[in-house]
């Protein structure tokens, strides 16, 4: 009804008194001018205002789903492979970080505890001697090729324990209790962090490899709503924005939160931007993969806007129509933000300060002007 309405106030602003009137479709000096006729004027009528500064308040609806951070989500996996053999959990289970899942047992592990403790015992004794051999060049004693040996020998064996050291700790072995009387087969897969255990991909007697992941744990603390908002309304984001989420299965109950990432990274096919914002009043009811539904609280105490009639759209971008004289417009090209109820935010209210805006029926011009161009 509203674009009838103004196709008839087009016909009648062009039609009126054409026998009067010498130019009654009016002109336009380029795509951007438009002058009318003083009949037209009249019968256009348009009112006119200017941009006023003013605290704007909105609210955007958007969706997404529930997911979790990246550091929240571990899999698991044993670095060197082996036969398991026991297993401590079930899916579903609350794990504690340090929580024994799963033992694995291999010779591989005996084979390494074993090279660890003979190095460690090479290196006291080539420490020693290295101390001596430093001793006797030094009074010369001794060459320097057999001092730069025993040296070469000594620096060789502690990086040797040192690399042994790394592999012990990436099995959880602690280097430091290790003796000739705790060598053992089997050793433990803990978990990393806390959580639930969401996957166990292993049996008793299974052989796992080292690209194998064995277990997955999925921390809820780290609860994220991952938004997808629409490019028109990406720019009034900003981080620390209030924002409500809900799902669909419960509505009444809202999740307040805060706008705390937005990723810069346009996805060109749904026009979209993404936003996280940490969930922490979660329930055991809101689980990653939920789709959901947030309300964006839109605020800007410093806003310049016009009334919403002042803006048409012509081709998907925005305009507002200023006075250059009694019958002359000029079509000036602007960036909204906030939309209320009454008012439309302009972004870019540099090119409309001070300048008469045409506040109402501006599309009567925008038709006036795009009817002469065809």
């Amino acid at each position: 009804m509203k674009f009838i309405y103004r196709i008839l106030i087009l016909f009648f602003v062009l039609g009126c008194n054409s026998k009067t009137e010498t130019t009654p479709f009016g002109k336009n000096t380029d795509e951007n001018h438009v002058e009318l006729t003083k009949t037209q004027l009249k019968n256009a009528d348009l009112n006119f205002g200017t941009i006023q500064q003013q605290a704007m308040n909105s609210v955007i609806k958007v969706n997404g789903k529930i997911t979790l951070s990246p550091d929240a989500v571990a899999s698991i996996s044993m670095p060197l492979g082996g036969y398991i053999k026991s297993i401590k959990v079930m899916p579903g289970m609350q794990v504690s970080k340090g929580q024994v899942l799963a033992i694995i047992e291999d010779q591989s592990y005996v084979q390494l505890q074993q090279d660890y403790l003979n190095t460690k015992q090479q290196l006291n004794f080539t420490a020693k001697d290295y101390q001596r051999q430093k001793e006797l060049n030094a009074s010369q004693a001794s060459s320097d090729k057999t001092y730069q040996l025993a040296e070469s020998e000594f620096s060789k064996n502690k990086i040797t324990l040192k690399a042994l050291d790394e592999k012990l700790r990436l099995i959880n072995i602690n280097p430091l209790s290790l003796t000739e009387n705790t060598i053992s087969k089997s050793v433990r897969i803990i978990a990393p962090i806390s959580g639930m255990l969401t996957k166990v991909n292993v049996n008793l007697g299974k052989y796992v490899n080292a690209t194998d992941v064995l277990f997955q744990i999925m921390d809820s603390k780290n609860m994220f709503a991952q938004l997808q908002v629409f490019d028109k309304d990406a720019g009034s984001l900003s981080i620390g924005q209030k924002l409500k989420v809900y799902t669909n299965a419960q509505p009444d109950v809202m999740y307040s939160t805060s706008i705390q990432y937005v990723n810069k990274s346009f996805d060109e096919r749904e026009n979209t931007v993404e936003v996280y914002a940490k969930i922490d009043n979660y329930t055991r009811k809101l689980i990653p993969g939920n789709y959901v539904n947030a309300i964006i609280e839109l605020t800007n105490e410093n806003a310049f806007a016009v009334n919403h009639d002042a803006v048409v759209t012509f081709e998907g971008e925005n305009y507002v129509f200023i006075q250059e004289s009694n019958t002359a417009f000029q079509m000036v090209k602007v960036q909204t933000g906030i939309i209320s109820k009454d008012y439309t935010e302009i972004r870019n209210y540099e090119v409309l300060q001070n300048r008469k805006v045409v506040t109402k029926n501006a599309y009567t011009l925008l038709m006036v002007l795009k009817n002469k161009e065809e």
